[in-house]
């Protein structure tokens, strides 16, 4: 892969792998290690956000249970969600000068909602947890092992599998992030502050146990959320697409926007290992394997 500097998702997408690879590797699930001090129920990812850690009502090592959508889209910049609003617009209130790639980069950071699917990791599977109506930029990031997951869930990595809604336990646990740190380089090098005091840990579950809901009125959910692909084409760099993932037809729509871009034939990075157009354009290849 041939890029310059000035590729400024590159270093973007490098610290999201880290996130990843922090996460995957920090699971161990065995019963000596858990905590089932508090056990503590929440409904979806915003709830537990807001009720559960910014009321401090659970803390690392406490067993939760979720209830919401389990999905293998996870989001590409795991964060915080009470911060959004925050974070984006710090995009328009700053003094100084930006350039057309540094705007790009910062904007597809701060959206938050970019997804991302990658499939099974060393035994392991990434996944995002949402509300029961989801988005992606309202979500948390979760640990399965795939054995586990696909006994629960057989179908989950078939490609037009967007989710379902599930009863999830597992084990509130931290992960060290550095796409926090990259953004706030960038941004600052423009006059743009960003508060990354949030970016240091980012909370994630580590899952022992899914329970998909059963009756058909139980199951229904939806998601959004944002497709995209990475270019190397300077004015371009960023492709990007909102809609829902759980439409089919609004979802092959998103896509084929992207294929049909004219940046498109200088894609490097397509944000979906399961439904892409080629393997070279693979984020796990590229970043973490």
């Amino acid at each position: 892969m041939t890029m310059g500097v000035e590729l400024l998702w590159k270093p973007l997408l490098e610290a999201a792998a880290q996130t990843i690879v922090g996460a995957i590797g920090g699971y161990a699930f065995s019963e000596a290690l858990q905590r089932v001090t508090r056990q503590n129920s929440f409904d979806g990812a915003m709830d537990l956000w807001r009720r559960g850690l910014h009321e401090n009502v659970v803390g690392d090592g406490d067993q939760i249970v979720f209830d919401g959508l389990i999905s293998p889209y996870a989001q590409l910049f795991p964060s915080d969600p009470m911060e959004n609003a925050t974070r984006w617009n710090q995009l328009y209130q700053f003094e100084g000068k930006i350039s057309n790639e540094e705007y790009q980069a910062i904007e597809f950071f701060a959206g938050s909602d970019a997804a991302l699917r990658i499939g099974s990791l060393n035994g392991e599977t990434l996944v995002g947890l949402y509300a029961r109506y989801g988005f992606v930029g309202e979500g948390l990031v979760g640990v399965v092992p795939t054995k586990l997951l696909l006994r629960a869930i057989p179908h989950f990595f078939h490609p037009s599998f967007f989710g379902v809604r599930a009863r999830v336990r597992g084990r509130l646990a931290r992960c060290p992030a550095q796409h926090g740190f990259v953004a706030q380089g960038i941004a600052r090098k423009s006059g743009i502050e960003i508060d990354i005091s949030h970016y240091k840990n980012i909370p994630y579950l580590q899952i022992n146990r899914v329970s998909p809901a059963r009756r058909a009125q139980d199951r229904v959910s939806s998601l959004l959320g944002s497709a995209w692909a990475v270019t190397d084409k300077e004015a371009e760099q960023y492709l990007v697409q909102y809609g829902y993932m759980s439409e089919p037809a609004e979802l092959r729509q998103c896509n084929a926007r992207i294929l049909d871009s004219r940046a498109w034939k200088k894609a490097r990075i397509f944000y979906d290992e399961i439904s892409s157009p080629s393997p070279d354009l693979s984020f796990r290849r590229a970043f973490i394997s």
